[in-house]
């Protein structure tokens, strides 16, 4: 009689204690739980409660989800979701290619600032992989420093003519402002890793004139000149070409643009490139 009141008394115990060890560690009930065919072999393995596979993050195949960052990414790109995004604040230098003598554009002087995600929406195809279309901004400053100065004359043409006989040059500068409108496709090659590549509209200001402009300043005789031309003559569309490698929020770019910079009935004929540094995106 002891013995079977024991055993009995063991029965109804330990699936209470099982039960209570499952309650304080939820994990412990998580485990993997092989299933078995009438022979004993080996089938396949199920998941029991509150276990996580890392293809979760992929929840959502040929479906859609849409969600907003601002100036990051997520952390793991979930597979058919969409992303709306804002960032991509970049500050480098850009160099006239193509120029000719006398013409002397300065690079190191030369700034570029853009915004190359002003607003943009990201299609993630898998965890590595996403294509962006968006809208930013770009500005460039073309400066010469030397004995020859930017102007544009009666016929509208724009010219590289010296400084007047005598004169102490301070800079010479073509100001550009446009709007971008960015198609790039991003690899994540590792957690807080990635490459971007793509082609880049870019348009001009259209009827604000003083998005093309000239600036020049010297001294002369004891006095200071300021001279300041706008609506200049450039291609009102052009193409660029756009590349980054990123860790985390910071990156390098280039940027190439084959089109010329000024329409080659107004002026002289050169191209651009940039490189520099963009933060929170790009």
């Amino acid at each position: 009689m002891r013995l079977v009141a024991g055993a009995i008394l063991a029965t109804l115990i330990l699936p209470l204690s099982a039960e209570n060890e499952n309650r304080e560690n939820p994990s412990a009930g998580n485990s993997l739980k092989p299933e078995l065919n009438g022979n004993g072999e080996l089938l396949t393995a199920t998941r029991s409660r509150g276990e996580r596979f890392d293809d979760d993050i992929d929840r959502y195949p040929g479906g859609f989800d849409f969600s907003i960052t601002l100036g990051k990414k997520h952390r793991h790109h979930r597979k058919g979701t969409t992303e709306l995004n804002m960032g991509g604040v970049g500050l480098g230098f850009v160099s006239a290619l193509g120029e000719k003598a006398p013409m002397d554009v300065s690079m190191g002087h030369s700034l570029e600032i853009n915004w190359t995600e002003a607003m943009s929406i990201r299609y993630n195809f898998n965890r590595h992989n996403s294509l962006e279309l968006g809208m930013g901004f770009l500005w460039r400053n073309y400066r010469m420093a030397h004995q020859y100065r930017f102007q544009q004359d009666a016929a509208e043409v724009l010219g590289v003519v010296p400084y007047p006989a005598g004169a102490v040059p301070k800079f010479s500068r073509l100001h550009i402002f446009q709007m971008t409108f960015p198609l790039l496709y991003s690899y994540n090659v590792k957690p807080g890793w990635s490459f971007v590549i793509g082609p880049e509209l870019a348009v001009n200001g259209g009827h604000n004139k003083h998005t093309r402009t000239i600036k020049t300043r010297y001294s002369l005789d004891g006095e200071k000149y300021k001279e300041k031309t706008t609506d200049l003559r450039i291609n009102p569309v052009s193409v660029n070409l756009v590349a980054s490698i990123r860790f985390r929020f910071i990156g390098l770019y280039v940027r190439y643009s084959p089109c010329d910079v000024i329409d080659h009935n107004y002026g002289p004929k050169f191209q651009s490139l940039s490189t520099g540094i963009t933060l929170w995106g790009f």
